[in-house]
């Protein structure tokens, strides 16, 4: 026998009482109706007790019928807790995408144009008269702007070239370029 029952049975009437959702006695209704659970019962050894012992229980007023029903939802959550660590674990998996490269979306490394610029330029250093123009060296600068321009978007556009705005721009100042190009070449 307890030496402080009254005490005992003072404190556990202050404690505050709970009552979960639905949703959690839902959750509970479907993890023991779960594989792992069914099996872990039928493993279970089986146990009943004398009457004299329930009629023990009978006898307990109502706030004592309370905590044995906390009692068996807390059984109960436990066992759906056990359940829910058992269950299987969905295996890994691994997702991959290949795309093919688009040639139409790749710049040429080695322009054409560039490799005919300088040899127009190692011919000017021969050739003088023409080349120390007005014309000429306007056309050579306007050339050199654009270089650089078409230099500044290779390096915007990258390694993948995923923009066609961005290589059709790339496309048209290696057109401008090249008409730029055959005018100087004319002149000589």
């Amino acid at each position: 026998m307890e030496k402080n029952e009254h005490n005992l049975q003072n404190a556990i009437r202050r404690f505050p009482t709970y009552e979960p959702g639905e949703e959690v006695w839902q959750a509970i209704r479907e993890d023991l109706g779960s594989q792992p659970m069914r099996q872990a019962l039928s493993e279970m050894p089986a146990y009943e007790p004398d009457d004299k012992l329930w009629d023990i229980i009978d006898r307990k007023n109502v706030r004592q019928q309370r905590w044995k029903w906390g009692y068996a939802a807390a059984a109960l959550l436990f066992a759906a807790g056990i359940a829910w660590m058992m269950r299987p674990l969905a295996p890994h998996r691994v997702a991959y995408s290949q795309e093919t490269v688009d040639d139409r979306l790749q710049m040429d490394a080695d322009l054409k144009t560039d490799r005919q610029y300088k040899l127009l330029k190692a011919y000017c250093e021969t050739e003088t008269l023409v080349c120390d123009s007005h014309e000429y060296r306007s056309l050579q600068e306007e050339y050199e702007r654009l270089s650089a321009a078409s230099h500044q978007l290779a390096q915007a556009i990258g390694d993948y070239n995923t923009a066609p705005e961005l290589l059709r721009q790339y496309n048209d100042i290696e057109r401008q370029k090249t008409d730029i190009l055959n005018a100087m070449a004319k002149m000589i």
